[in-house]
């Protein structure tokens, strides 16, 4: 059997080789274990709200400034638009 001599490359291209999957499979092994410490970890509690200190309830109406028109008045619109069969129906509700 006749061997080939090593091209000098060569050697240095297998330590390369070595040492990247060397690192990926430290980068696999890292991940793992990050799973690992989620899934060990438990379910936690939920998070506590935000304090509510110093925030004015929604009901409560803005105070009259001095110098200032009166205050402003917040409407939250909740539902639909009535469609048109609707509003047909209500103005006949309406004249008969």
């Amino acid at each position: 059997m006749i061997e080939r001599p090593l091209v000098a490359g060569q050697n240095v291209m297998e330590k390369i080789m070595g040492i990247a999957r060397n690192v990926e499979i430290w980068i696999f092994g890292a991940f793992g274990a990050l799973v690992l410490a989620a899934c060990l970890e438990g379910k936690q509690d939920k998070p506590q709200p935000a304090s509510q200190a110093g925030v004015a309830p929604e009901v409560e109406l803005a105070q009259p400034q001095p110098g200032v028109a009166e205050p402003m008045y917040v409407v939250y619109v909740v539902g639909k638009r009535p469609s048109a069969a609707e509003k047909k129906r209500i103005a006949q509700g309406r004249a008969g």
